[in-house]
């Protein structure tokens, strides 16, 4: 058994160690001291004149170092290979599966169809290559429903991307209609493809309105009825009135959301899962132990925007305004854009500032009438 020891004595008693048949396997000098390396049969004889020499114990090497480690530090040592073991199992285990599609018909089929195939929540990950044969299988059997579909990992979370095949029909409603505006309005655009346009770039048109007819006159006569198409903007109008605090305080939550381990070691934290500036917490206690502070967590994070502020009036009538765009903008359609805006009001108070603004805006006024 290849033990070895090292022992230190003074200066003075180096040349006994000759006189004594003792010899050493390694020997260093450091200013009054000899540092030597022994094996153990030559430590037992230096051992038995330790008296003579003033020798002193310093360490040993190899199996007996090995073996007094253990000893000493077993339990510290069986916690943290149990913590990694059980943190490399639990980095292994599904614990979320997150479909990606407005279609929650589609979401609950894709989910299904990965459960039998063995991906669904604490189970274990697959491979590369076997989630790259999952994603072929579902394809290839459903090629009237799915027309892309990706599986990504990202740590105990597969997500999946997924569109709907869509299937073309024909428009077969052939019946005949007017294109009329949908509000009070000053026409800024007409983009007609069928019918016989009636009013004029500029033109004031009244909500229920025909812009586009689907008459079609000829000689003072209606000839042929068709359905009438096209797209219509217009100049709007909104009067818009907002409440703000100059002093906010405001907590959202995004739709960013994830699940992630939680490793505690002698008061450090280390995390499997992605990090946000701001988050709320539910902690799962998966592990642990109290004699050795070792835990482990499984937690749901949701990402929070936090917003405290007080503002001067200047301050909260900008945040008013902006407040005032936003509320407009939600109720009108994507395309739709603020041309002009005018304050109508302002009301100063103790804890809030009253507004009342005028707004002039470019929509889609488009509406259609059934011509019977």
């Amino acid at each position: 058994m290849n033990i070895k020891y090292i022992v230190k004595i003074k200066n003075k008693y180096f040349n006994k160690i000759i006189r004594y048949s003792i010899y050493c396997l390694k020997i260093k000098k450091k200013k009054d001291y000899y540092y030597l390396t022994l094996d153990e049969e030559n430590f037992n004889k230096i051992n038995k004149y330790k008296d003579l020499f003033e020798i002193e114990y310093i360490n040993d090497l190899g199996f007996v170092h090995i073996h007094k480690t253990l000893k000493y530090n077993y339990i510290f040592i069986i916690f943290f290979l149990l913590s990694i073991f059980y943190l490399i199992f639990l980095s292994n285990i599904i614990f979320d599966i997150e479909i990606k599609t407005n279609d929650k018909e589609l979401e609950g089929y894709v989910l299904k169809e990965l459960d039998k195939r063995n991906i669904s929540k604490l189970h274990f990950m697959v491979s590369f290559d076997k989630k790259e044969k999952i994603k072929k299988d579902i394809l290839d059997n459903n090629k009237d429903i799915i027309e892309w579909l990706e599986i990504t990992r990202h740590g105990s979370k597969y997500i999946v991307n997924v569109e709907k095949r869509i299937k073309k029909e024909l428009d077969n409603d052939n019946n005949p209609q007017n294109i009329i505006a949908s509000k009070n309005a000053i026409i800024m655009s007409i983009e007609a493809k069928k019918g016989s346009i009636v009013k004029k770039l500029n033109d004031y048109v009244k909500k229920g309105e025909v812009i586009v007819s689907g008459n079609i006159i000829h000689n003072e006569e209606i000839v042929d009825k068709v359905k009438a198409d096209g797209i219509i903007y217009g100049e709007t109008w909104y009067n818009v009135h907002v409440s703000y605090p100059f002093a906010y305080y405001e907590k959202i939550y995004t739709n960013n959301k994830v699940k992630r381990i939680n490793f505690n070691f002698f008061n450090k934290k280390f995390f499997i899962g992605k990090h946000f500036k701001n988050e709320e917490i539910k902690n799962i206690s998966l592990f642990q132990n109290k004699i050795v502070p070792i835990s482990i967590n499984y937690q749901e994070v949701k990402e929070v925007v936090i917003t405290d502020d007080i503002y001067t009036i200047e301050e909260g009538y900008g945040k008013a305004l902006e407040l005032a765009k936003h509320e407009l903008l939600n109720k009108l359609n994507k395309d739709s854009k603020i041309l002009d805006q005018k304050k109508l009001k302002i009301i100063v108070n103790n804890s809030t500032i009253d507004i009342d603004i005028f707004f002039k805006v470019y929509e889609n006024i488009t509406d259609i009438e059934k011509i019977e």
